[in-house]
């Protein structure tokens, strides 16, 4: 992986670190309390100028309460768009998610077919 890559890949991170942390209306230092590390790194990696361990990241995921996969699946390929823009996205999924979580799958693929419908296929 080129160094440019790696430079998105933590911008990424960073800015999906940052819309949970403000979904779960945390400041920096209360995060890091919460996972065991600085605020100031919490920063650095919002930042995407931090390069946390795999332990940092876990203890992440945890304090904000989100599978290690939440917080590692990120829906552009290229670090754009504003914070607030990512942490609007970040709820409105999660709102869906938890809506549709206990549901029949047919009322999930009824739902997808809507959606698809409205907003326009693939």
């Amino acid at each position: 992986m080129s160094r440019g890559r790696r430079a998105g890949v933590r911008a990424l991170f960073g800015q999906r670190l940052r819309a949970l942390r403000k979904l779960r209306k945390l400041t920096q230092e209360e995060l890091g309390e919460r996972s065991a590390v600085t605020g100031k790194l919490i920063g650095q990696i919002e930042r995407g100028t931090g390069n946390p361990t795999l332990e940092v990241i876990a203890g992440l995921a945890a304090a904000l309460g989100v599978e290690l996969a939440v917080l590692m699946q990120f829906e552009e390929d290229q670090p754009t768009g504003s914070g607030e823009h990512a942490a609007a996205k970040v709820a409105a999924l999660e709102r869906v998610t938890r809506f549709l979580a206990d549901r029949p799958a047919g009322e999930v693929e009824r739902a997808f077919r809507i959606l698809e419908a409205a907003l326009g296929g693939e």
